[in-house]
């Protein structure tokens, strides 16, 4: 398994991207993003980078130790209550794990969406969930480095919280977690 590793960092007016934030990282999680996309397109599987590259793509660079992708229901076969994934969708690749994130049932309007709305990237042949859908996935998730992540893509400029309140409007949980941040960031900038 490969450890998560930067190489450098990029400071202010430095190039932003997936190109950018892989070329900070090992090398192997390049091979792993495209052997992973090789794999999905293989199968017949829709994807976007999501987690930790997608944050560093659109904010500040940061380590991750695997690389997640959002995939469709095609990546995953089904016998009653057991789920698995079809062969040749990728755990690990390069030495790098790779996770494969399902739409999630409680918001598969949103989870849908996200990956319909997925565009092509700086990375060749690599698409990337758009920035308010990676805001909205962090948002549901909401463990401490998510919540790191909604800071820095906010941040950065990358997304407008007008368009992020648009998205999740009427979901309590996502409203409720977005006012949270938006709360700490308010604090955080009166100190």
């Amino acid at each position: 398994m490969v450890k998560k590793q930067i190489h450098g960092r990029r400071g202010s007016g430095a190039a932003s991207g997936l190109r950018a934030e892989l070329n900070l990282l090992n090398p192997n999680f390049r091979q792993a993003v495209h052997l992973a996309v090789k794999a999905y397109n293989k199968a017949g599987v829709p994807y976007a980078v999501i987690g930790g590259l997608a944050a560093g793509a659109y904010s500040e660079p940061r380590t991750t130790k695997d690389v997640d992708f959002l995939v469709g229901d095609e990546a995953f076969d089904s016998v009653g209550l057991v789920i698995s994934f079809k062969a040749g969708i990728p755990q690990q690749a390069a030495g790098v794990a790779v996770d494969s994130v399902p739409i999630d049932e409680e918001l598969r309007d949103l989870y849908e969406q996200a990956l319909e709305s997925a565009v092509d990237s700086d990375e060749p042949g690599v698409r990337i969930v758009t920035p308010v859908y990676l805001v909205m996935l962090k948002l549901h998730a909401m463990r401490g480095k998510d919540r790191q992540d909604v800071v820095a893509v906010l941040k950065s400029g990358a997304v407008d919280v007008d368009d992020v309140s648009e998205l999740i409007s009427g979901n309590k949980k996502l409203e409720d977690a977005l006012a949270r941040v938006l709360r700490e960031l308010a604090e955080e900038n009166d100190e």
